[in-house]
This record gives C-alpha cells, sequence and structure tokens, in this order.
C-alpha cells in the first residue's frame, strides 16, 4: 500500500480557531488534510510512524486561511485588462486620458474602464456619453461605476448594444436627458444587460485571467471564494467550462464556491447539475439583486434619503416576484443569497424568506443576505430565525462613511450601518467581505474597518457596533464556513479538515486594533500547497 508522505509545521504560533484546542504548536498534514493538531512533541510523534518533512515557519501566526463570502471573481479577472477609473485618478479628464492611452495601447473592439466614483472625485458628478465620445468618437467606451450598479457607455457603444431612448429593460433603466435622448448612464439591470453584450472573450483567456485573479486572494491570505452571480458578465458558461478545467488540471489555487443569477441556474436545474463540485470547486445556490447602491441613489431605503426629501430609491422587483424566487428555491433546497443595501430592500427579503419557511419547514440551508446594510436589531432577530446569514461590507464605514452621513443616510443612519456589533449581541453568525472588483480584495482590511469603524476622514461611526479582532476573525473563518456549506472541511485548524492555512507576521488579538491592515501576509497555503509567499 502506497503511503503519503506527512508534512509537519512549526515555528509558528497556531490559532486553530477551534474550542477544543485554540492553540497549538505543530501540525501535520497529508494529501491536502490536516491529520494531527497539538504540541512539538506530540505532532512530531505521531508523524514518526511513517515518512515525513518539517517545515520550519520561522516565526509568525498560523490561521486556518480566509474564507472570502462574497465578491465577484469573474468579473475582477475581466477588469484585469482594464482601465481603473477611480477616484484616486482626481477627475473626470484624467479618467479621460487614462481611457485614451488603453485605446492607444490595444486594438479591442472595445475600451473599458472600472471604478468610477462620482462623488470621489473632483468633479462630483456622473460622467456621461459625450464625456466619453471626447475618448473615442468612433469606438465603443464603457465605464463601470464602483458600485458596479452603474454604468456609462458614449454614442457608438450605445448603437452596437441597440440601446435607443425607446429600450425597456426590467429592473434597470437607460437614463434619458431632457430632450428624450440617453444621456449614457445605465442604471442597474441595464448595465448588467450592456456587459452581457460585451464580445465574449475566448475560453484560454477567461482562464489565464482567473488564473492571475486568483494569485491576487492568495496574495491576501484567501484560500476560499465566492464568486457571486455568475451570469452577470454574459452567459455563466463563459466562467463555468474554465472553472471546470482549471480544477481538473489542479490548477485552481484557492476553492471556488460559484453563485449563478436566477436565469443561469435554470439552464442547470434540468441537468441536475447544481449542488455539484470537488474539494476545488463546488456549483453552489443563487445570487440576485432586490436594490442598487446607496451611495448611488438606488438602494431602497425605508425612510428618505438625506439630501432628497421625499425620496427612498426603489426595489428592483415588487414584493411578489421577489417572495416568487425566494420561495422557489427555498424550496428546492438552493442556498439564496439576495442583494440588499437598503433597509427597505432587507425588509421585502425577510418577508419573503418568512414566506418560504412557512412554505417549507426548514433553516439549514444557509441563506444570506448580502451588505444587508442598513438592518435593525428587529430584522436581524428575523433574519436568525430563518437562518440567514448577513455578509456585511464593513469597509463602507472607512471609504464612503463621511460621503454616507453628509449626502446618502446622515450621521445617524451611518453609525447604525454594518451592524456586526448587533450581530455579536444577538448571537448570530455573520461574515465579512469587500464586494471585489468594487473594493481591492483584503481579509485584513475588512477585519480593520470591523473592528475600528473609522471613516476615511477620521470619524467613528457607530462604536457599539465595533467588533473585537477575535469576531472579525470569526467572520472570516469559521463563520465564513458556513456560507460555503464548508463547516465540517474548513474554517479551523483540526484533524480531517483541509490544510488550508496563512500566515500573518502578527498576532491580529495582539496587535493594537489601529495596526490590523498594516499585518503582512508572508504564506499562504491551500491543500498543503503554497500558493503564495512573500
Amino acid at each position: 500500500m502506497l503511503v503519503s508522505k506527512k508534512t509537519v509545521y512549526v515555528g509558528a504560533d497556531i490559532v486553530t480557531m477551534s474550542e477544543k484546542a485554540p492553540k497549538a504548536e505543530a501540525v501535520c498534514i497529508a494529501d491536502g488534510r490536516i491529520e494531527c493538531v497539538g504540541s512539538r512533541e506530540e505532532v512530531l510523534g505521531y508523524a514518526k510512524a511513517g515518512e515525513y518533512d518539517v517545515v520550519d515557519f520561522g516565526g509568525g501566526t498560523l490561521y486556518p486561511g480566509f474564507i472570502d463570502t462574497h465578491s465577484h471573481m469573474s468579473s475582477f479577472s475581466r477588469c484585469l485588462n482594464q482601465v481603473y477609473c477611480g477616484a484616486s485618478l482626481g477627475s473626470i479628464a484624467a479618467v479621460q486620458q487614462a481611457l485614451r492611452d488603453k485605446a492607444a495601447a490595444s486594438d479591442d473592439e472595445w475600451v473599458i474602464g472600472y471604478g468610477y466614483d462620482d462623488s470621489g472625485i473632483s468633479d462630483n458628478r456622473h460622467m456621461n456619453r459625450h464625456d466619453l465620445d471626447a475618448v473615442c468618437a468612433d469606438r465603443p467606451v464603457m465605464v463601470v461605476h464602483i458600485s458596479v450598479h452603474m454604468g456609462y457607455v458614449n454614442t457608438i457603444g450605445l448603437e452596437r448594444l441597440g440601446f435607443t431612448a425607446d429600450t425597456k429593460v426590467p429592473g434597470g433603466e437607460i437614463v434619458l436627458d431632457g430632450n428624450g435622448l440617453p444621456t449614457g448612464l445605465l442604471l442597474e439591470n441595464a448595465i448588467i444587460e450592456a456587459s452581457g453584450r460585451l464580445p465574449v472573450p475566448t475560453e484560454a483567456q477567461v482562464r489565464e485571467s482567473l488564473v492571475r485573479a486568483i494569485a491576487e486572494y492568495n496574495k491576501k491570505g484567501f484560500t476560499t471564494f465566492q464568486d457571486g452571480g455568475l451570469g452577470i458578465n454574459g452567459e455563466a458558461e463563459v466562467f463555468l467550462r474554465p472553472y471546470m478545467e482549471l480544477a481538473r488540471e489542479g490548477r485552481l489555487n484557492a476553492r471556488a464556491y460559484l453563485q449563478l443569477l436566477p436565469s443561469e441556474m435554470d439552464k442547470l436545474i434540468p441537468l441536475g447539475a447544481w449542488g455539484i463540485g470537488n474539494d476545488h470547486m463546488k456549483i453552489g445556490g443563487v445570487k440576485y439583486f432586490t436594490d442598487g447602491s446607496i451611495q448611488g441613489f438606488t438602494g431602497a431605503l425605508l425612510e428618505d434619503y438625506y439630501t432628497r426629501p421625499g425620496y427612498k430609491g426603489a426595489l428592483l422587483w415588487s414584493q411578489e416576484e421577489i417572495d416568487e424566487i425566494i420561495i422557489k428555491y427555498h424550496c428546492l433546497g438552493f442556498q439564496v443569497a439576495v442583494h440588499t443595501n437598503g433597509d427597505a430592500a432587507s425588509e421585502s427579503v425577510i418577508q419573503a424568506f418568512e414566506k418560504a419557511v412557512e412554505r417549507c419547514p426548514r433553516t439549514d440551508l444557509r441563506h444570506m443576505l448580502i451588505h444587508a446594510q442598513l438592518v435593525s436589531d428587529s430584522q436581524l432577530e428575523r433574519m436568525k430565525a430563518c437562518g440567514i446569514i448577513p455578509s456585511l461590507f464593513a469597509r463602507h464605514i472607512e471609504v464612503w462613511g463621511d460621503r454616507h452621513a453628509a449626502i446618502f443616510l446622515g450621521p445617524e443612519r451611518t453609525a447604525r450601518m454594518d451592524p456586526a456589533g448587533s450581530c455579536v449581541r444577538l448571537g448570530m453568525p455573520f461574515s465579512l467581505h469587500v464586494d471585489t472588483p468594487v473594493l481591492p480584495v483584503t481579509a485584513l482590511g475588512s477585519m480593520h474597518a470591523a473592528v475600528n469603524r473609522i471613516s476615511d476622514g477620521g470619524v467613528l461611526f457607530g462604536g457599539d457596533q465595533r467588533i473585537t479582532p477575535r469576531q472579525a476573525l470569526e467572520a472570516y473563518t469559521t463563520y465564513a464556513s458556513l456560507c460555503c456549506g464548508g463547516e465540517h472541511d474548513r474554517g479551523r485548524i483540526e484533524p480531517g479538515r483541509f490544510a488550508d492555512f496563512v500566515l500573518l507576521d502578527s498576532d491580529i488579538e495582539a496587535v493594537d486594533p489601529s495596526g490590523i491592515r498594516d499585518i503582512k501576509v508572508l504564506k499562504t497555503i491551500c491543500g498543503g500547497r503554497v500558493v503564495y509567499e512573500a
């Protein structure tokens, strides 16, 4: 019988995130899984029964590999070949120049940018088709907003897309000017529809872009990621096939949990292809949207926007449509992850889940509310009763907190955003995310934001919603494992689980909370393979 060679890790403080044995001195792995955890003497004694190597880290703190619970890996992989148009460029003129530079250096049919932030740039406005016509009048140009809930297209781009003043997109809008002509601003499902009509990359291009994108996650300590809403960029098949090929070839350096838009999942249901996969890739549940972005004034609120009296935003779908889709997939036994930014959207979705649980009683599907930024304690209690896990975008406070307080929500509601502290007090699991490519991929930066809740302007918003470093760690390990059905194979350093680890240069619980984001990732290990080393 062939016996696998073992590897013993020593020389780091090991934080297991396990209640059975919170700390350890050594861990033994073989065949991509953990076999033994304990003192150095115990683990070496176990390994001596066969061949083994010893890896001495020479310092640092070892944790379970971080688990991403909401981002868009497929979208992020495309962004690697696009133009960054974020607030750091400073002005629309600078964005235009970056796009011109790309156009000059590339013969791609479309010039595409991402990350434009209308309230974070000096011009303090949305772009229009004329701004992008000034980049290229004879070549289509598209720029996606930082929220990913809107975007901008030039005149020839609108023509290529077939978008006119008469075009209607359910759940979206082609914004018109005072003369009834498209401004170039596309909202919600209109920008999703536009993205789906872009030229389709080859399978080889998708594969290599995914490999590059996953490597960026590895650099930040991630060993599992969720790709939320395959189908946003067109047919899910464009990414499903490359994901499956990479998994077969052993080139997925992090474990993929894929969520599909309902329209794409419905193509797989007749084939019985949902819920299948292997240790490195799984087709999970469905992900869809019920409102937009608060900082884009498209989130659905229960009370008026702070600087727009009489305006609350709106749901993308009727309550009946929201009920129908959640009840359908819940009763089929699918996990359902629903985007809700505003509290009105969260309320509609919670009501739908309550109806679904009443129709088909079960609370073990790990349904998720993605963002859930303004949920109240009473809404959280109802979510807990239905088994719904909130995944919170804590860096909103850091990056947009000052603007939320001044423009969108006012100080009181801003202090309530991303209520991780309430989740702790209610004893319910929650996770954290940064919604990449909305913000650059990070776990440590996200934990930092949830622990400190300090805006870029230096304001503490919602001191009662701060959490401890330990609780932030749980949001990226033990609690996060629930969101991908991995509570039995990841999220803790225990025998039988995947050999997924991240080695940091410091103990997250020992440093001053103001320095959490400055901690460095030294090494990331997925399935016993080193996938990143500083």
